[in-house]
């Protein structure tokens, strides 16, 4: 029951069979140069082609996001093989802490912790050949370590806490624009 624009010309009279043909062909062969300008342009690509760069895409990605991450995973595992490393330092060269002894008390974040040692470990605290470091895991317990382990602590990680006393170049050099430079400080001065 089709009678599409043609037939009904060819029924009417206006056309003859021949001139229906041509112009079939003709549409036909239009439709046909087209496809292939568009695939000779690259506009379209076939199934297999298309399904093939699919393929490569997805791969590419995933690798891409495996590589990230591998790259995450790494970096965790650097972290924790530095705090295991810290965590140990600190457990090899801790000094012991006097609970009877006197209190040397010292800032962490606009905090006063205290901790107590024997007066000798308190004097090496103030003049710096000591220093505090903050257990690696544990929240509020300190230990009391060597100068060059609290640097190499530093050195790894320095988000953790460490209290050092920097000695001035010498003892008995003073600042110009001190404002209480004219006040002697005792040096046994325990706060």
């Amino acid at each position: 029951m089709r009678n599409s624009f043609q037939e009904q010309m060819l029924k009417l009279g206006l056309v003859d069979k021949k001139k229906v043909k041509e112009a079939r062909s003709e549409q036909h062969q239009n439709r046909k140069s087209s496809a292939q300008n568009r695939r000779k342009k690259g506009d379209r690509l076939s199934a297999a082609e298309e399904n093939a760069l699919l393929l490569k895409k997805a791969a590419d990605k995933k690798k891409a996001r495996d590589q990230q991450l591998n790259r995450e995973r790494d970096a965790r595992l650097q972290k924790r093989a530095e705090r295991a490393q810290i965590r140990q330092l600190i457990e090899q060269h801790k000094l012991a802490k006097d609970e009877n002894g006197v209190p040397y008390r010292f800032n962490v974040s606009g905090k006063i912790h205290r901790i107590f040692v024997d007066s000798t470990i308190a004097e090496q605290l103030g003049s710096g050949t000591l220093g505090i470091v903050e257990m690696v895991g544990t929240a509020g317990q300190f230990e009391v370590i060597p100068k060059d382990i609290v640097e190499r602590i530093r050195a790894t990680d320095k988000r953790v806490f460490t209290a050092l006393v920097c000695a001035s170049s010498s003892p008995g050099a003073k600042d110009e624009d001190d404002p209480y430079a004219e006040y002697i400080v005792p040096d046994d001065l325990v706060w």
